[in-house]
This record gives C-alpha cells, structure tokens and sequence, in this order.
C-alpha cells in the first residue's frame, strides 16, 4: 500500500461520504510519522475537509464538524474494503481527536510497500524516468569561492528535484555499477586552483554536494556547521568531517548504507533461504520512513529546499543502521541474518536511497 494509492482511497471514500466533486477534495499525503498508536499511515483530510462540507452537517464546533467528517470517512474507507473484497481490506480504520484517520495495514500490504519502494523513481515521483536528455549538472570546480560552489551544487538539487516531480517527462537516470572512486580525490588534478577546487581536492564531490544541500540558508553565516565537525562552507584547510571516510560523514553513511543494502540484497539471493513472513514489526520504524518519502520529496520540490531531502535521506539511513545491526532472527550459531529473511527491506531501501541521492547530484556506490 504506497502513499499515492492509500490517497486515492481516502479521496474515493470522501467522494461517497459528502457526494463532491474531485476537485472540491484537497490532496492530503498520507503520513507514517503523523500515525496513532500503532496504525501504520494517518491522513489529515478532514481538517482540510470540514469548512467545505460545514452546510452538509448540522449545527456545532467547529472541532464536532472535524470529527464528524472524519468518522464519516473512516466508516467509508472501511465499507470500500468491503465492497473490493478481503484483499483490499485494512486490519483497522480509526478516527482520533485530530480529525486524523488512521489506518493500520494487513503483511499484504506492508509487503507491497516494500516492494513498489525498490524502484525508487515511480515509488518517490509516481512515474518512471525513461525520458531523453540529461539531467542539469554544475561541474563544481567552475567555482571561484567554495560559497559559489554551495550555489551552484543546491542550484543542480533544485533542478533535479523539480524535473523529478514536474509535468514533463525527466531524462532516464543511469544505471549499472558505480564504484567509490571520486575524480577529484583519485586522479591527480592540477586544475584544482581555486578555493573551491582545492576543496573538492580534499573532500571530493559527493561530500562536498551532501554538505552544501544539508543546511537551509542560502546565505549561511561564517563559521556555520551543521553538526559536530560539519561545517556548512567546508575548506582544503578547514574540511572538518567531510573528509573522513566514517560515519561522522553524513555523505559517507548514505553512500555506505545504499552499498551495503544492495550487498544485503546479493548476500538474502544467494543464500537460497525463502523470506520469512510477517517480519513486520522488526522493520516498523524503516517502513514508516519510505511510506513517508514520497510527501518528503514532494515538499523539497515545492519549497525549493534541497536540505529537506538530505536530512530525509539522514533518517532512513540512520533507521536502516538500527535495524541492519539488530539481533539476528531465529536461534542456533548459523542464525540468518534479517536481511537473508527480510530481502525486500534492503531491496526498497536500495531504491529510495538510489533517487535520493541521484536528485543531489551524489553517485551511490553498489558494492562494499
């Protein structure tokens, strides 16, 4: 259940509670981190929804109209299951005191997340990239001060982002094997002249586009980090954390996470183990972030603010860690790893991390 088809049937179920028109229905993404208790997604239509079908309900606050529209939505989200048979039903369709309803999903559903998440593009954009052309790109050292190369580098996110959700079809993204090699830190340039080329001498390109899209200001303050060690205008002199191959590298981890899950995903496939069922509550915390990505990216394209993907990107990664390093399932010495039982987690992680950092510009190594 993706966050787009979760939308059309809340949408389909307040069509029927109040008989309106499509377009008296305000788009309302569905949200994991908005959920009550242990409701996989909760959407906030009703709230939007209440001013509009106000002469539609009898008299009352306007916190009575809220909860009335949403119980009227959540009955029919819930006699729309009905209707399509048990397949498309939900294990639970409740309204909370915020006018929110909130839908808890069967392993069917959770599974088929998983699944349309490991082709991140149509997962996070709703199509596939298979257009022509290519995509904008800056070549950074063109820069004179690192300040301009910040511009330019959230400059190439912003148009990515853009093209990525945009009416026009987007040129196709590459695929194949990428390696770690950076051509900045792996080839001997003697061109890297400039404050901004002697410091993607230092850092390299992929740290140097994750560290100018992850803070908000366009005109950051001296001396302004984002972190321990993370400076927003990095130097060859000053560098900070970006230039460490470690965890304390934001860039460093997301690349090394989207590495390791497509190693993980090699490693479940050659073990030949069938995937376990119903290992749902082990990969919660993760699943709600990639149910959650598509509203993310949506967000960053309309505010033109690339460090809202980033810091997306942060989470999932950090959420992937936790769970990647969690107990092995099963008992005994040569107990399988989650991944071995759980290879559509690493598979849809793969994907979203693969588009997320392919809109900043940022390679994603395959392999370790």
């Amino acid at each position: 259940m993706t966050p787009r088809a979760l939308e059309a049937v809340v949408r389909r179920a307040a069509l029927r509670a109040f008989d309106l028109d499509e377009t008296d229905i305000p788009f309302v993404w569905p949200r994991a981190d908005q959920a009550a208790g242990s409701a996989d997604a909760s959407v906030a239509l009703a709230p939007r929804l209440a001013s509009r079908v106000r002469d539609r309900l009898s008299e009352g606050r306007d916190d009575t109209y809220r909860l009335t529209v949403c119980a009227r939505i959540a009955e029919q989200v819930e006699s729309l299951s009905d209707d399509e048979g048990p397949e498309a039903g939900f294990v639970e369709v409740l309204g909370d005191e915020r006018g929110f309803v909130n839908i808890t999903f069967t392993c069917r559903q959770r599974q088929s997340l998983l699944r349309a998440a490991a082709d991140g593009p149509r997962f996070l954009t709703g199509r596939s990239w298979t257009g022509v052309g290519e995509w904008p790109r800056t070549e950074l050292r063109e820069a004179g001060p690192v300040a301009q190369a910040r511009r330019f580098a959230r400059a190439d996110a912003r148009s990515r982002i853009a093209m990525a959700v945009g009416a026009e079809d987007p040129p196709p993204a590459p695929v194949g094997e990428v390696s770690w090699r950076d051509h900045y830190l792996d080839t001997d340039r003697t061109d890297l002249y400039t404050p901004a080329g002697r410091t993607l001498g230092r850092i390299g390109e992929d740290s140097a586009r994750v560290a100018f899209c992850r803070s908000m200001p366009d005109r950051p303050r001296e001396n302004e980090s984002t972190g321990k060690d993370l400076p927003v205008l990095p130097s060859a002199e000053h560098p900070g954390a970006w230039a460490r191959l470690t965890d304390a590298n934001p860039a460093f981890r997301l690349r090394y996470a989207h590495a390791h899950a497509l190693t993980s995903l090699r490693w479940a496939r050659d073990t030949g183990l069938a995937a376990a069922e119903c290992l749902h509550d082990a990969n919660a915390k993760v699943r709600a972030l990639l149910f959650d990505g598509p509203g993310v990216l949506d967000t960053a394209a309309r505010r033109e603010e690339p460090h809202i993907l980033v810091r997306y990107l942060e989470a999932l990664t950090s959420a992937y860690d936790e769970w990647r390093t969690g107990s092995t399932v099963g008992a005994g010495g040569d107990e399988p790893t989650r991944a071995a039982l759980d290879p559509a987690l690493p598979a849809a992680v793969a994907g979203v991390l693969h588009t997320g950092l392919f809109l900043l510009g940022v390679s994603a190594p395959t392999r370790l």
